[in-house]
Formats: C-alpha cells, structure tokens, sequence
C-alpha cells in the first residue's frame, strides 16, 4: 500500500513538474497561416507556435472571437502582416511585431484593400497587404525578422533558431530558381486573378495583374468585367486563377468569355494542408506549371 502512494506521488510531481514546465514555454501566435509555418519550422518544439486565423476565415475580414482575444493575451508575442490586414483587431496590443513594417516601402505596389483608419501607422495606407507570396521578401526580410523576434523570447536557443532558418531559406531558394525558370519568358503576359494575392510574385516578372475584385468583398461591375475581357483578348494570357477562399462567380464568367479553364492558387497553404511554407509555393509553382503547359499544348 504504502509503495502505491509513493509511486503516486511521485506521478504527481513528475506531472506537476511537466506542466510547470510547458506553461514556461513562451506562446507565440501568428495571424495567418504562411507564418504560422515559417515559425513552426524555426522553433521546433522550443517555442508554443498558435496559428490565429483557421480554415475557412478571410483574413481581410477576421474578428477575433472571445477565445481568440484569450489567446492572444497571453502571447508573449504576436506576429501579424501589417499593410491593413490584421491591424485593426491587433491595435491594443503591444507585443505585435508587423512584419510588412520592415520591407522597404520602395519594394511594395500600390493597393486598396485598406481605408487606413485601422492601422497605426497611416504611412501603410495604399499597400498591397501580400508580401508572404514574394520568396524574395521572405529571404530577406521576413523570416530574418521572425528570427530576431523570437530569439528575443529565448535567447538561450538563438543558434537553434538560427540554423533552422536557413534550411527554410534554403528551400525557398529553390523554389524561388524554379519559379525563376518557369516564368522568366512570361513577360508582358497577363494573369486575371479572383483577388490581386499574388501581386508581387507576378510583378517580379513582368506579367500584368488583372484583378476581378474592385474592392475587397464587393461585387465587380459589369463595366469592370468587360474591360478584363476585352484587355485579356488583346494580350497573351497565362492564365486566369482564383483563391479557394473566394467566391468564384465572377472569375466563371470570365472565365466562360475567354474560353479558358480557371485554376486554384491558395495564399494561405490550406488547399494542400501544406506543412511547410515551401510546400505552399511548390503549389503554386504546380499550378502555373500547369497553365503554362495547357496555353502552349504541352
């Protein structure tokens, strides 16, 4: 009997002391999905890595809900977007690092998406918000940063932190010198897209965005439509494509008056359930090797 107690008690303090232990661990939570990926693949198991917004949510809409506002209370850090995209609901809070903050405005395109009474720095307002679709924004600035960030947190794990970025680079090098192949030739070619998502890695290239959403969450006009159409007609189209997280009414019709098949491309990895943010860009690479190889009949 009194071996049972013993065993039960040190069951207990071994328990006690593991979940001492993981509430010791700092919580760090993302906003959205590519850098819940990207923080993942940096910490491993050293950091609590939480991903905010889930399937199914638009990211330019999301509200926290009450669980939501719990959870990113006790972040010990909050990495968000910035640019007009989470910085509305994330305005209070004091430990979010904005990570479009720190992309030289130079580098960015104009956009609309935000009206700039929600952000905290009205220098953002006019910004395309999707700088996680540029692998070349990823290298050099965002994943550093992250980096910076949570070493912050544990500095004791920095090296750890450090090298496994590198490996993310590294796979996004990768995928950055076949995207560099695939669309190189593409030049002064147009993409019509459901929303303008893929800006920067289109514009990399010299290959025109067409975008079906005049604003975001508004109906396009049929004046809108028609002037896709007839600018889609006069120049060579790669490829018209449309998130899964959109309504793909609008890209049907275009689709129909230019007789070509719309294609999925996911901004977020949630299509694939992508576990890896180079997973998210092999599928994107997939996709416009496909159109490509349907405009050329290969």
């Amino acid at each position: 009997m009194r071996k049972d107690i013993k065993y039960l008690f040190l069951l207990f303090i071994l328990t006690a002391g593991l979940i001492f232990a993981l509430d010791k661990v700092p919580t760090v939570v993302t906003s959205i999905n590519p850098y819940y990926l990207i923080a993942k693949e940096i910490a491993g198991n050293r950091l609590n890595i939480q991903l905010l917004i889930k399937p199914g949510s638009d990211p330019h809409t999301f509200s926290p809900s009450i669980s939501d506002v719990k959870v990113l209370s006790n972040a010990s850090l909050i990495i968000a977007n910035g640019l007009c995209l989470d910085n509305s609901y994330l305005k209070n809070y004091k430990n979010v690092v904005y990570l479009g903050e720190f992309i030289p405005k130079d580098k960015l395109l104009e956009g609309s998406e935000g009206d700039g009474s929600d952000i905290g720095n009205s220098h953002e307002v006019g910004y395309n918000p999707h700088v996680w679709l540029a692998p070349d924004f990823l290298i050099d600035y965002i994943i550093p940063k992250i980096v910076q960030e949570i070493s912050k947190l544990d500095s004791k794990n920095k090296i750890y932190y450090e090298n496994n970025a590198k490996k993310v680079i590294t796979s996004l090098k990768i995928v950055s010198k076949n995207l560099d192949k695939l669309l190189a030739n593409q030049k002064g070619s147009v993409v019509i897209l459901e929303h303008p998502s893929f800006m920067y890695l289109f514009n990399k290239y010299g290959i025109e965005v067409l975008s079906v959403e005049e604003g975001h969450g508004k109906e396009p006009s049929t004046s809108h439509i028609k002037e896709i159409i007839k600018k889609a007609k006069s120049k060579k189209l790669l490829g018209i494509f449309v998130g899964p997280q959109f309504n793909e009414s609008s890209i049907k019709t275009v689709a129909n008056e230019l007789k070509t098949e719309y294609m999925i491309l996911d901004p977020l990895g949630f299509k694939i359930k992508a576990q890896k943010i180079s997973e998210l860009f092999n599928e994107v690479y997939r996709v416009l090797q496909s159109a490509i190889s349907k405009k050329s009949g290969k």
